[in-house]
């Protein structure tokens, strides 16, 4: 856990009001504010193992209530970030991969009834993408694919400004059909791309060869076996970042996630692979590859993005995502 009680003077008024923002991985959901389009300095983290062990919903109310009492400020609205499918009514999550306790639950409406506030939700993915476009590495860049290798594999694209949706979860790769060697995580469907390039891929790895998942990268120079495991593994990431960028056609492609970031992660290697899967020499366009720069932070820096598109009444997203906890006016009904 990570906090800070300095710089968390809020401005009074619609200018400054904070935002409560919320990324639930796979592993561990992180808590941040946002107000005035800039994070504020406070960080906290929770094991995801409590949404799996009761009601989802009031483990997450709880945390806030933490998280509330501990900073002072009580937010208007509360940003999430979801890893898996929301519905096209912006409020129910149809599917997390990692979190199963969640499909199916209305979690804005309900956590919004629980909270006392609106609560928005957006794929992680494209808030972390989000982020990176107007805080990050890609501010100068359209036309930006994101992927993001986690617990779980997500992806996001950006053009103009605002994300590819599709009908609703377009670029959900982690269930994207794959066929590949190797083991496949308990729990997990084995012939999707998930099983085979996400860190709960990289957990069965680490179990398989007996060595601590942090390490698991250094410790392949004393592990042929581990070693050739690892070459398979960066081998289906690459394939991963290919097959996106064959169906978006994007001119600069951002990666992040914490297993990139994980100590000794051959970079270079990925990006040798990666430059093999796309038609460089085809198109005779280079490879404008980035790393993402703030990490899980970048959420912060998205969420309000998330906010004014539910206010801008005439965005797509507004007329799917609603304010928890009240009927849509007959209005946004004609709209939907």
């Amino acid at each position: 856990m990570t906090r800070s009680m300095e710089n968390l003077q809020t401005p009074v008024g619609e200018v400054g009001e904070p935002i409560l923002v919320i990324d639930v991985g796979g592993t561990n959901i992180k808590f941040g504010y946002s107000c005035n389009s800039q994070p504020l300095d406070f960080r906290k983290l929770f094991s995801t193992d409590a949404l799996r062990a009761g009601d989802p919903i009031r483990a997450l109310a709880l945390m806030v209530e933490d998280v509330v009492a501990e900073t002072a400020i009580a937010p208007r609205t509360i940003v999430i970030a979801i890893p898996g499918f929301i519905d096209t009514d912006g409020d129910r999550v149809l599917h997390a991969a990692n979190i199963r306790s969640l499909d199916g639950r209305r979690l804005g409406d309900e956590l919004g009834r629980r909270a006392g506030c609106t609560v928005l939700l957006e794929r992680d993915a494209v808030l972390a993408l989000t982020g990176e476009t107007r805080a990050g590495v890609v501010q100068d860049a359209d036309h930006v694919l994101g992927v993001f290798f986690g617990t779980g594999v997500g992806a996001a694209f950006m053009t103009d400004g605002k994300p590819f949706r599709g009908s609703g979860w377009a670029l959900e790769i982690g269930l994207m059909p794959f066929l590949a060697e190797g083991p496949v995580p308990e729990g997990m469907r084995p012939d999707c791309l998930e099983a085979h390039a996400s860190g709960r891929a990289l957990q069965a790895i680490a179990a398989r060869h007996g060595v601590p998942i942090d390490s698991i990268f250094l410790a392949s120079a004393y592990s042929a076996s581990l070693a050739d495991d690892l070459s398979r593994f960066i081998r289906h990431q690459a394939m991963a970042v290919g097959m996106a960028a064959a169906m978006v056609s994007p001119a600069t492609i951002l990666l992040g996630g914490g297993v990139m970031d994980m100590n000794g992660y051959p970079r270079e290697t990925l990006i040798g692979l990666i430059e093999g899967h796309l038609p460089l020499s085809e198109t005779r366009r280079p490879l404008d590859l980035r790393w993402s720069r703030h990490g899980w932070t970048a959420v912060l820096h998205g969420a309000p993005a998330v906010l004014t598109e539910h206010r801008g009444r005439g965005s797509p997203q507004s007329r799917v995502i609603r304010t928890a906890g009240r009927q849509p006016s007959p209005e946004s009904n004609q709209n939907q």
